[in-house]
């Protein structure tokens, strides 16, 4: 007997796969993650990862199919209305267990289920008719197993928490997506550049050191917190309708309409102006810095490099800025012991400009110290947030007590 399991997402198949393990033991089980329904990308690689963390805990193999979203929504146009349960889940479900059927028989397998019976927010009764319809269509025999029975579904969340996975806040496609958060969807769909605060970017960013350093023999442990977040949506400063090269400063308040205003006061290197709080901070270079600590002042402030001062000083300054405050979610992540003598730490996320530290330096860093880090002499934390009052640091020491030395000059890249 040879089972292939069509997997959704990490904390689904955790459990399920647990089960399934316990009830076939003389089964030989496979992992297939096919889901080209999951929208955007970014939710797609974060899902893919925390079930490939998951699969390697359980010594499970994981392939994963093609991300073909294209002919997936070809497939489901004219129900994107559909309520969740409706007829687009259903030709949904026929999409991806077909492509696991085709999948099943080119491995060998002689069964086949799909952890989409996991979850409570799908229809069971739907699943095991199309799964038994397509099986039998393929000489396979589905496994339509009804683990949410019995405590499954409490048990398959603790078992989630247990493990630290990811999990997803919809089930995955662009239209769950509207008909779950509304407006609110932009935020999951918009993708500034590089890692964010706050960003999938940023926890994929996290997750994927997590499971190098899993895969390395190094025990993990991963906080979540929530934080103040700052997002810059639209910025531009002009000056005789020229365009004057400027960096927002994080926590700036937006600008109602287009804001026109003189010069009022010099103090040092800020030009502060008379109308809307507005202050421009003149830089030898024009390079983001993380804010090392918030203030609580929300001036709407650019930074310009100190060649157009004269140019600033001499005439009037046109505004616009459009920017977003929010609570988020972050987390940090400690790789190795937190009795540790020396605790380093790395940014996970990355500035405006787009500096910060690269996946492939912090694998580095890890593979250097690998007899440290497993002696329990080094450990490194990886912190959310950080750019932003060092929110992932501060974290960290008020949950552990520790205090870290930042490695970040080291890492760049």
């Amino acid at each position: 007997m040879k089972t292939l399991v069509h997997i959704c997402c990490a904390p689904d198949a955790v459990y399920f796969l647990k089960r399934l393990r316990e009830d076939y033991p003389n089964s030989s089980i496979v992992g297939f993650f096919y889901d080209p329904n999951i929208h955007p990308y970014e939710e797609y690689k974060l899902r893919l990862i925390e079930t490939e963390r998951a699969c390697k805990t359980l010594g499970i193999e994981l392939y994963e199919g093609e991300y073909d979203l294209e002919n997936w929504m070809i497939s489901v146009k004219g129900y994107e209305d559909e309520p969740e349960r409706g007829n687009r889940c259903k030709i949904c479900f026929d999409y991806r267990l077909e492509k696991s059927a085709e999948f099943a028989k080119k491995v060998g397998a002689t069964h086949l289920t799909t952890t989409l019976l996991m979850s409570p927010k799908k229809d069971f009764l739907m699943l095991k008719e199309v799964g038994e319809r397509i099986c039998k269509a393929y000489g396979l025999e589905f496994l339509p197993l009804d683990y949410r029975k019995g405590g499954g579904t409490q048990e398959m969340f603790k078992l989630s928490k247990q493990l630290e996975l990811y999990h997803q806040d919809y089930c995955g496609c662009i239209y769950g997506l509207f008909k779950q958060k509304g407006q609110n969807a932009v935020w999951d769909l918009v993708s500034f550049a590089g890692r964010r605060p706050g960003s999938k970017e940023e926890a994929l960013f996290i997750k994927s050191v997590r499971l190098f350093a899993e895969s390395e023999g190094i025990s993990c442990k991963e906080w979540e917190f929530s934080f103040l977040n700052w997002k810059l949506l639209y910025g531009r400063l002009q000056v005789s309708d020229k365009t004057i090269p400027s960096l927002v400063v994080p926590f700036s308040q937006s600008i109602k309409g287009v804001l026109k205003a003189d010069l009022e006061e010099v103090v040092g290197n800020t030009l502060y102006y008379n109308k809307g709080g507005l202050k421009v901070v003149l830089s030898d270079e024009l390079s983001d810095e993380p804010v090392e600590s918030f203030k609580g002042i929300t001036d709407p402030t650019f930074k310009v490099p100190v060649r157009y001062k004269d140019l600033l000083l001499q005439n009037r300054i046109r505004a616009e800025l459009q920017t977003e405050f929010s609570t988020d979610s972050s987390s940090v992540l400690l790789v190795g012991s937190l009795q540790a003598k020396n605790l380093f730490s790395v940014p996970a996320d990355t500035l405006q400009d787009g500096k910060g530290v690269s996946f492939e330096s912090v694998k580095k860093f890890i593979t250097d110290n690998l007899s440290k880090i497993i002696r329990g002499e080094v450990a490194l934390v990886v912190c959310g947030a950080e750019s932003l009052g060092r929110a992932g640091s501060n974290y960290f020491t008020e949950r552990t007590g520790r205090i870290t030395k930042n490695v970040f000059c080291q890492l760049k890249g």
